[in-house]
């Protein structure tokens, strides 16, 4: 019984340690699920409503998305990283969405638009990140997104 107990503690302990060594982000204010209610085009001025256009940030990977929407643009993957700190961040080698992965085929410039990106890779100067709202700006748009 003293051995079981010893066990049963020793698991315990484990748990505890392992859930403290978890990842936090790098910038909590950056990196999260967020909405994008529009982005406006530099080149045009064009401003660009969006329906149902969402980013999953976390410190390594991008993924944009339109969930259920009616543009049919599907989903991406990409690697997110901090350029100088949390005032640059850059999006890059984006790749078609499949399953729990990728599916290894690069995505084109005409399909990352509807999501505000010009390029398959794109740097942002941070303009407003307060965990409720993130402002991207880029060479190329402005996006404007919501804490979902």
């Amino acid at each position: 019984m003293k051995a079981l107990a010893g066990r049963i503690g020793l698991i315990v302990v484990a748990v505890m340690l392992a859930a403290g060594c978890s990842k936090q982000p790098v910038d909590g204010d950056i990196e999260g699920f967020w909405r994008l209610e529009r982005f406006v085009t530099h080149a045009d001025g064009e401003v660009h409503q969006c329906e149902r256009i969402f980013y999953g940030i976390t410190r390594y990977v991008v993924e944009v998305a339109e969930r259920q929407g009616p543009g049919g643009y599907g989903a991406f993957v990409g690697r997110f990283e901090y350029v100088g700190g949390s005032s640059r961040v850059a999006m890059k080698d984006f790749r078609h969405r499949a399953s729990t992965s990728d599916s290894g085929r690069q995505a084109t410039p005409e399909e990352l638009g509807p999501f505000g990106l010009g390029a398959t890779s794109t740097e942002f100067r941070v303009v407003v990140a307060d965990g409720n709202r993130l402002v991207l700006e880029s060479d190329y748009a402005r996006l404007e997104l919501v804490a979902f």
